[in-house]
């Protein structure tokens, strides 16, 4: 898992690409350790994934699975600790920091 985490900058734009093949319009952003440059050997890389409206448990615990699937398909190890924040744009307020990795559509 320290040999996966340590890159993982690397697998950003990947993670990018799972969330845009499993929710299109979203917004994906980096927060937590990795985006305060304070990660250890026990952090994981936290993703928060902004919809255009807040999603309800079911649908958010829907879209994380499906966007780990499509990290695996798109060679993402199973071991980097990635976290991934399912949200709407009222919940994402309550993050401290959140860095643009990419938008979904197709935006840089």
């Amino acid at each position: 898992m320290l040999r996966a985490l340590v890159r993982w900058k690397m697998y950003l734009g990947v993670i990018v690409e799972a969330v845009a093949r499993a929710a299109p319009g979203a917004r994906a952003y980096l927060t937590g350790g990795a985006a305060e440059g304070r990660l250890t050997a026990l952090s994981d890389v936290d993703v928060v994934v902004v919809l255009p409206r807040e999603p309800t448990f079911e649908e958010a615990v829907e879209l994380r699975a499906k966007i780990h699937e499509e990290m695996d398909k798109l060679g993402v190890p199973l071991n980097l600790p990635v976290e991934l924040h399912i949200v709407g744009p009222e919940s994402a307020k309550r993050y401290r920091v959140l860095i643009p990795l990419a938008h979904s559509s197709g935006e840089a």
